[in-house]
């Protein structure tokens, strides 16, 4: 009773395993294919040496970068590094049950 209980085990860390691969896959795909929403900024208030007093200042005048930050490649290389993770709890769990078949 106790192999069918280990077996069962180890085929559903097997299952969970697989599952949470194919999220991580699909959060790669969700990273890759869709586009991050551009944020404009808008006119800023910059203080002149003259008078002093803040203007607003047109953005076409003045590069100002966006306040949003590109993490495509940290996102795709963390799902990358997740998934040699489980291709590697994967790969010791069907050495287990080899190792366990052949007791």
């Amino acid at each position: 009773m106790s192999v069918d209980k280990g077996s069962t085990k180890t085929s559903s860390l097997s299952i969970v395993l697989v599952v949470l691969g194919l999220m991580v896959i699909g959060l790669l795909a969700l990273v890759v294919f869709v586009d991050p929403v551009r944020i404009d900024p808008d006119l800023t208030l910059t203080a002149t040496l003259a008078t002093g007093t803040p203007e607003a200042t047109p953005t076409a005048a003045e590069f100002v970068p966006s306040p949003v930050v590109n993490i495509n490649g940290i996102a795709i290389l963390g799902g990358v590094m997740v998934l040699i993770v489980l291709v590697a709890v994967y790969r010791e769990i069907l050495i287990h049950k080899r190792a366990e078949k052949n007791k």
